[in-house]
Protein backbone atom coordinates (compact mmCIF):
# COMPACT_ATOMS: atom_id res chain seq x y z
CA UNK A 1 0.00 0.00 0.00
CA UNK A 2 1.14 3.56 -0.48
CA UNK A 3 2.76 3.41 -3.96
CA UNK A 4 4.37 -0.12 -2.22
CA UNK A 5 6.58 1.31 0.24
CA UNK A 6 4.21 -0.23 3.15
CA UNK A 7 3.71 -3.75 3.20
CA UNK A 8 0.22 -5.00 3.95
CA UNK A 9 1.65 -7.29 6.61
CA UNK A 10 3.28 -4.28 8.68
CA UNK A 11 0.03 -2.16 8.76
CA UNK A 12 -1.44 -5.95 10.20
CA UNK A 13 1.44 -5.88 13.06
CA UNK A 14 0.69 -1.69 13.66
CA UNK A 15 -2.97 -2.91 13.85
CA UNK A 16 -2.31 -5.30 16.53
CA UNK A 17 0.20 -3.31 18.69
CA UNK A 18 -2.32 -0.54 19.05
CA UNK A 19 -5.32 -3.11 19.96
CA UNK A 20 -2.75 -5.11 22.39
CA UNK A 21 -1.45 -1.75 23.78
CA UNK A 22 -5.42 -0.49 24.26
CA UNK A 23 -6.32 -3.58 25.72
CA UNK A 24 -3.45 -3.65 27.84
CA UNK A 25 -3.26 -0.13 28.84
CA UNK A 26 -6.69 1.02 28.94
CA UNK A 27 -9.24 -2.09 29.97
CA UNK A 28 -9.78 -3.81 33.62
CA UNK A 29 -8.84 -7.03 31.21
CA UNK A 30 -5.62 -5.90 30.62
CA UNK A 31 -4.58 -5.17 34.15
CA UNK A 32 -6.16 -8.07 34.99
CA UNK A 33 -3.77 -9.99 32.86
CA UNK A 34 -1.21 -8.05 34.69
CA UNK A 35 -2.13 -9.02 38.21
CA UNK A 36 -2.72 -12.98 36.73
CA UNK A 37 0.86 -12.33 35.69
CA UNK A 38 2.60 -11.57 38.71
CA UNK A 39 0.53 -13.79 41.33
CA UNK A 40 -2.86 -15.53 40.33
CA UNK A 41 -3.27 -16.83 43.69
CA UNK A 42 -3.24 -13.11 45.12
CA UNK A 43 -5.57 -11.78 41.90
CA UNK A 44 -7.75 -14.89 42.81
CA UNK A 45 -8.24 -13.67 46.45
CA UNK A 46 -8.59 -9.94 45.06
CA UNK A 47 -11.45 -11.10 43.57
CA UNK A 48 -10.53 -11.39 39.40
CA UNK A 49 -12.20 -14.07 37.66
CA UNK A 50 -8.95 -15.57 36.87
CA UNK A 51 -10.21 -18.31 34.63
CA UNK A 52 -12.55 -16.16 32.61
CA UNK A 53 -9.30 -13.93 32.07
CA UNK A 54 -6.98 -16.72 30.96
CA UNK A 55 -9.31 -18.34 28.49
CA UNK A 56 -9.85 -14.61 27.35
CA UNK A 57 -5.84 -14.28 27.00
CA UNK A 58 -5.53 -17.91 25.35
CA UNK A 59 -8.38 -16.85 22.91
CA UNK A 60 -6.95 -13.41 21.55
CA UNK A 61 -3.45 -14.94 21.68
CA UNK A 62 -5.10 -17.87 19.05
CA UNK A 63 -6.42 -15.11 17.18
CA UNK A 64 -3.38 -13.21 17.05
CA UNK A 65 -1.17 -16.53 15.86
CA UNK A 66 -4.21 -17.18 13.43
CA UNK A 67 -3.62 -13.45 11.98
CA UNK A 68 -0.17 -14.20 11.58
CA UNK A 69 0.02 -17.28 9.96
CA UNK A 70 -2.09 -15.83 7.51
CA UNK A 71 -0.03 -13.38 6.76
CA UNK A 72 3.17 -16.14 6.68
CA UNK A 73 1.22 -17.97 4.07
CA UNK A 74 0.37 -14.42 1.87
CA UNK A 75 3.96 -13.20 2.18
CA UNK A 76 4.86 -16.87 0.99
CA UNK A 77 2.25 -17.54 -1.96
CA UNK A 78 1.71 -21.05 0.14
CA UNK A 79 1.15 -22.86 2.96
CA UNK A 80 3.84 -24.60 4.32
CA UNK A 81 3.22 -26.31 8.17
CA UNK A 82 6.96 -25.87 8.32
CA UNK A 83 7.31 -22.27 7.98
CA UNK A 84 7.37 -21.32 11.57
CA UNK A 85 9.80 -23.65 13.01
CA UNK A 86 12.33 -21.71 14.88
CA UNK A 87 10.44 -18.43 15.40
CA UNK A 88 9.59 -19.23 19.36
CA UNK A 89 13.17 -18.81 20.20
CA UNK A 90 12.87 -15.08 18.17
CA UNK A 91 10.02 -14.13 19.42
CA UNK A 92 10.66 -15.12 23.27
CA UNK A 93 13.97 -13.25 22.58
CA UNK A 94 12.14 -9.96 21.45
CA UNK A 95 9.42 -10.07 24.54
CA UNK A 96 12.52 -10.47 26.69
CA UNK A 97 14.82 -7.84 25.45
CA UNK A 98 11.61 -5.67 25.35
CA UNK A 99 12.10 -5.89 29.46
CA UNK A 100 8.92 -8.49 29.78
CA UNK A 101 10.03 -10.61 32.72
CA UNK A 102 9.57 -14.49 31.98
CA UNK A 103 7.96 -14.48 35.59
CA UNK A 104 4.97 -12.40 34.48
CA UNK A 105 3.12 -9.01 35.41
CA UNK A 106 5.39 -6.68 33.71
CA UNK A 107 5.92 -5.45 30.75
CA UNK A 108 4.63 -3.18 28.05
CA UNK A 109 4.00 -3.28 23.94
CA UNK A 110 6.39 0.05 23.29
CA UNK A 111 9.42 -2.03 24.61
CA UNK A 112 8.27 -5.08 23.32
CA UNK A 113 8.66 -3.53 19.73
CA UNK A 114 11.68 -2.04 20.54
CA UNK A 115 12.72 -5.87 21.36
CA UNK A 116 11.49 -6.53 18.22
CA UNK A 117 13.64 -3.64 16.17
CA UNK A 118 16.30 -4.85 18.15
CA UNK A 119 16.19 -8.91 17.01
CA UNK A 120 15.15 -8.02 13.75
CA UNK A 121 17.99 -6.16 12.59
CA UNK A 122 20.49 -8.64 14.71
CA UNK A 123 19.24 -11.06 12.21
CA UNK A 124 19.23 -9.09 8.99
CA UNK A 125 22.64 -8.21 9.86
CA UNK A 126 23.83 -11.71 10.51
CA UNK A 127 22.26 -13.16 7.31
CA UNK A 128 23.49 -9.94 5.03
CA UNK A 129 27.18 -11.65 6.57
CA UNK A 130 26.25 -15.07 5.82
CA UNK A 131 26.19 -16.50 9.54
CA UNK A 132 24.45 -19.95 9.73
CA UNK A 133 21.44 -20.67 11.40
CA UNK A 134 23.04 -22.53 14.67
CA UNK A 135 25.31 -19.48 14.88
CA UNK A 136 22.26 -16.96 15.11
CA UNK A 137 20.21 -19.26 17.19
CA UNK A 138 22.92 -19.41 19.35
CA UNK A 139 23.53 -15.96 19.53
CA UNK A 140 19.52 -15.50 20.24
CA UNK A 141 19.90 -17.79 22.99
CA UNK A 142 22.67 -16.38 24.25
CA UNK A 143 20.69 -12.53 24.33
CA UNK A 144 18.14 -14.05 26.22
CA UNK A 145 20.09 -15.05 29.14
CA UNK A 146 21.82 -12.45 28.97
CA UNK A 147 18.34 -10.33 29.61
CA UNK A 148 17.15 -12.66 32.29
CA UNK A 149 20.14 -12.11 34.39
CA UNK A 150 19.86 -8.81 33.95
CA UNK A 151 15.93 -8.48 35.32
CA UNK A 152 16.99 -11.10 37.92
CA UNK A 153 19.65 -8.62 38.91
CA UNK A 154 17.14 -5.83 39.03
CA UNK A 155 14.40 -7.58 40.67
CA UNK A 156 17.05 -8.52 43.70
CA UNK A 157 18.58 -5.20 43.84
CA UNK A 158 14.84 -3.58 44.53
CA UNK A 159 14.71 -5.78 47.41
Amino acid sequence: ILWENISVVTVVLIVGMIISWFVLARLRWGRYCYAIGGNEEASRLSGVPVKSVKVMAYALCGLFAAVAGICQAAQELQGDPEAGAGYELSAIAMVVIGGTTLRGGVGSIGLTVLGILIIGYLEKILSINAVGEETRLMLTGIIIVAAVIIQKRKIEGRN
